[in-house]
């Protein structure tokens, strides 16, 4: 067994932890406004509007879920490719979080069949929920 290893880079785990903090921070302001907005708007609106409204504006975030899944099915293919291409894993100039050992020539191809699987889940994933946005905005399946 190979027991090379890269080591973490500690400026990355910084950015990244940084990114997420930011990530979390926004994601809890825009959920008080929308609760705010979404008790104001709907207080003396009927209970039939209110439900398309609300399906309306699922439809949209399922949407922009199934735009996330297809985005990471194609990074995930893409990634597949190149570790194909390389024979290691992490790639050659790669960055990582943590202390990784580097694969090489069979172990990394079995990672890049995994990745290229996860990749084929992720575009499946992605169709279901198309298909159920699809339904709540009202399209017969």
């Amino acid at each position: 067994m190979n027991h090379e290893i890269l080591r973490a880079d500690i400026r990355l785990r910084r950015v990244s932890l940084a990114v997420l903090v930011l990530a979390t921070v926004v994601a809890l302001i825009l959920m008080f406004v929308f609760r705010h907005w979404l008790a104001r708007t709907t207080a003396s609106m009927p209970t039939a509007q209110l439900v398309a409204l609300l399906r309306l504006w699922i439809a949209s975030a399922l949407v922009a879920c199934g735009v996330c899944l297809l985005v990471l099915a194609g990074y995930a293919a893409r990634l597949a490719r190149r570790i194909a291409d390389q024979g290691r894993w992490p790639l050659n100039g790669a960055r990582v979080l943590q202390d990784t050992p580097i694969r090489r020539n069979g172990e990394a191809a079995k990672f890049a069949k995994t990745m290229n699987i996860v990749a084929v889940l992720l575009m499946m994933l992605a169709i279901g929920v198309a298909a159920l946005s699809w339904h709540l905005f009202g399209a017969p399946l």
